[in-house]
């Protein structure tokens, strides 16, 4: 589950697979990428957009999958 799939889906959709509705995301990201943009030191990218990270943050608080089963969601390792 990805936010390219997520997004194509209708509002009660994505709130229904996310967790929250779609304006409060939009909400969130922007918090991200402010604080994204306040860092000082950037070290190395992420292999996951923000809006994947987002994702992943929240199907990790929501459904409590280990970070094993979020890494093969995502197709990264468990430490990422």
């Amino acid at each position: 589950m990805n936010y390219l799939t997520l997004k194509t889906l209708p509002p009660s959709a994505f709130k229904r697979g996310v967790g929250i509705p779609l304006p409060l995301f939009h909400e969130l990201l922007e918090v991200l990428k402010a604080g994204e943009l306040t860092k000082k030191k950037s070290g190395r990218p992420s292999p996951l957009s923000l809006e994947d990270q987002l994702l992943l943050t929240l199907g990790y608080w929501r459904e409590y999958r280990t970070l094993f089963h979020l890494g093969l969601s995502y197709q990264v390792h468990e430490s990422t």
